[in-house]
């Protein structure tokens, strides 16, 4: 087996697009480079997409054919919590143009396109039978925390007072209701 064909090479790929994450978000200098953000994110997710597939042999998981349903009603799930990225500008640190979010789904979570990204991992990884990727997420999940973490430092600068009131109503950071 080539590397290439290494589930664990992919979530290693995986890993280094969220740490080139946390730079974008965590620095001015990088966070302002908006197709630098595109570049990590992309990777991010490309390695949490490959490690799945068949195209890397693992142990696979038997649900008969409710897989498909299952996985694809929790990638759906995930799809639709990622929409509130279609109204703020991604992929960038906070800065002084950047407007609170606190309606839709931001009422609910503050970090709804994280939560969106955990679970449409998640789906994708049932769909493949995928239990690598299964066993991976709560590790992305992890990872997006520190990105949160480091977000929520800009956002507060940035910010001031009315995100800490914010944060104070809508305690859930990537799952509603959880502070963690």
């Amino acid at each position: 087996m080539t590397f290439s064909h290494d589930p664990f090479f992919w979530a290693l790929i995986s890993m280094f697009g969220l740490v080139g994450a946390c730079a974008v978000v965590g620095t001015q200098r990088l966070g302002g480079r908006a197709l630098f953000g595109v570049v990590v994110v992309t990777i991010f997710d490309l390695g949490r997409v490959v490690l799945v597939l068949p195209y890397c042999p693992q142990p696979r998981f038997e649900m008969g054919e409710w897989h498909w349903a299952v996985g694809g009603v929790i990638f759906a799930a995930g799809l639709v919590f990622c929409i509130p990225a279609l109204g703020i500008r991604p992929f960038t640190a906070p800065d002084e143009k950047v407007e609170l979010q606190t309606s839709g789904f931001y009422a609910l979570v503050r970090n709804p396109i994280y939560l969106g990204e955990v679970l449409w991992c998640l789906g994708f990884a049932v769909m493949f039978r995928s239990i690598i990727g299964v066993t991976l997420v709560p590790l992305w999940w992890v990872g997006l925390l520190f990105l949160v973490q480091l977000e929520e430092q800009g956002l507060e600068r940035e910010l001031g007072q009315p995100y800490l009131d914010y944060k104070a109503r809508v305690r859930g950071r990537i799952i509603p209701g959880l502070p963690i």
